[in-house]
């Protein structure tokens, strides 16, 4: 019984959203970390030896695609997928680096490294919260009760954040999300033959 509330609960907050038009805050930001990620993870791709591309540059337009179905319908598809693909991505990194190190392809530069990881892990320990959530439903209802009564009664009732705290928070994200893809961005092949920084300056 109470499992089935708190399945409701999750899934009126969803529909909401929908017909606010508006994307939940928490997924928005998820979307957000997705694409700044993709971006990185196919930049670098492109610069790579095929054994980096292919595995960068799949995992980057995967990553572009999930950020654009959880941006406008506002659900996660596949949360154990989702998840695996997160920490995929970053075993990619790890793995590259470990074949870089045996001479196998390139070291991967080390900015979009750092910033896609920060990136793909912030998305994962959101989909690995949902998950636990998701788990306990199924085999532990009693304990996800136990734990909805606690969350419920340590914070304030449920209200929709204003219009004005909705696009704060959002553009907070954006900032966090451009201030590392950014710099990641310029450190890669594709960065390389964009505008140089400060070329407009150079001849003085």
């Amino acid at each position: 019984m109470s499992v089935s509330v708190e399945r409701q609960d999750a899934r009126t907050g969803e529909d909401d959203a929908i017909r606010s038009g508006t994307t939940s805050i928490s997924n928005c930001l998820l979307a957000m970390c997705a694409l700044g990620a993709g971006l990185v993870l196919i930049a670098t791709g492109a610069g790579s030896s095929p054994v980096g591309a292919i595995p960068l540059v799949t995992f980057g337009v995967a990553a572009l695609l999930w950020s654009v179905v959880v941006f406008v319908r506002d659900r996660v598809p596949g949360l154990r997928a989702s998840f695996a693909g997160a920490v995929g991505a970053v075993v990619v990194w790890v793995a590259l680096h470990g074949l870089a190190s045996l001479g196998v392809t390139t070291v991967p530069p080390f900015l979009p490294t750092l910033s896609s990881t920060v990136l793909l892990l912030s998305v994962a320990g959101v989909l690995a919260r949902r998950l636990r959530r998701v788990t306990l439903a199924s085999t532990a209802p009693d304990e996800l009760e136990l734990d909805a009564l606690v969350t419920r009664a340590s914070r304030r009732p449920h209200r929709e954040p204003s219009t004005g705290r909705y696009v704060l928070t959002l553009l907070v994200g954006a900032a966090f999300v451009a201030a590392l893809t950014t710099p990641a961005l310029a450190q890669t092949n594709a960065g390389a033959f964009a505008v140089p920084h400060g070329s407009l300056h150079s001849s003085h």
